[in-house]
């Protein structure tokens, strides 16, 4: 939440001239993003190490090996996303490049942060009497939904998303709130809270089942939608690899259509199979039959 809240943070996309060469990219990751990545990533290690151990009580607040991996995973992630050459090809050629780094940022890099932070670190925003029964009620399933699929459909109007790749304060704006839908996309599933506690997995596979409509709707329109949606992209210099506009903006719209839809399925079906083993395994030690569980459902328009 705190990425998109403070205006003067680091920005999460710096423009510069167009580039040239073989692969279209300059390859030079901008110092903004630098900044940003390494920085957040630099706080994350000093809280959970140097500034963890020599307080009272360090053994209540424990930091598993996995939960620094993912973190830093997650870091990685986001160079990726918003490093070269991705990040010239999506802002100077290709929509497609430009959706890439958007489903980078929300389906990898802030899942994997979540993952990484420890429950303690959680734990006094989750407990402030102000703050703990907002974040409550934010992050309950239909209000998580309803911000990261208004967030998701918003940006992706024609008006918002050319703004966006014409003006630097715009599009820095437009990559934290993607952050910040990833943010309440993810908690229902990933929450280490009690107060703002994670959903029940058949709950879980049934939020992810509806994450999968506004993403759908989005994929859907840009794939059949007319030639040149965002105009930005009519007046490129060069069409990287003879990558026509049509194909171009398909591949974009499939990216989410599809692409993101079945990142869904195949977590609606992880989930699924690890309740249905425990509930299994449960009933097996319980000495009672094992329970029939129905399969999970696809995505629609996937």
């Amino acid at each position: 939440m705190v990425f998109s809240l403070v205006p003067f943070l680091p920005p999460l996309h710096v423009g510069a001239a167009e580039p040239g060469g073989p692969l279209y990219t300059h390859w030079r990751l901008e110092p903004g993003v630098a900044l940003f990545v390494f920085g957040l990533t630099a706080l994350y290690l000093a809280w959970i190490g140097p500034l963890n151990r020599p307080r009272p009580g360090v053994a209540e607040r424990p930091v598993s090996r996995g939960e620094v991996a993912a973190f830093l995973c997650g870091s990685v992630a986001a160079l990726v996303a918003l490093g070269p050459p991705l990040d010239d090809w999506s802002h100077f050629y290709l929509v497609s490049a430009h959706m890439a780094q958007h489903l980078i940022l929300m389906l990898v890099a802030m899942p994997l942060w979540l993952i990484g932070i420890p429950a303690w670190v959680y734990a006094p925003v989750a407990r402030h009497p102000l703050l703990g029964p907002a974040g409550r009620w934010l992050t309950r399933p239909v209000p998580a939904f309803a911000i990261s699929a208004a967030i998701n459909v918003v940006w992706h109007l024609p008006v918002l998303y050319d703004a966006a790749l014409g003006v630097e304060a715009i599009h820095v704006l437009q990559h934290q709130m993607f952050l910040v839908a990833a943010l309440f996309l993810w908690w229902p599933l990933l929450s280490k809270v009690p107060e703002w506690p994670p959903l029940s997995p058949p709950l879980q596979c049934l939020y992810l089942f509806v994450q999968t409509i506004p993403g759908g709707a989005i994929g859907a329109f840009i794939t059949n939608a007319a030639v040149g949606l965002y105009p930005h992209y009519d007046g490129a210099s060069v069409r990287p690899w003879g990558l026509s506009l049509k194909v171009d903006q398909e591949i974009a719209g499939l990216m989410m259509w599809v692409g993101a839809n079945v990142v869904i399925l195949v977590l609606i079906t992880i989930i699924f199979l690890r309740w249905a083993a425990r509930e299994e395994a449960r009933d097996r030690a319980a000495g009672a039959p094992p329970r029939r569980v129905a399969p999970s459902a696809g995505p629609p328009g996937a």
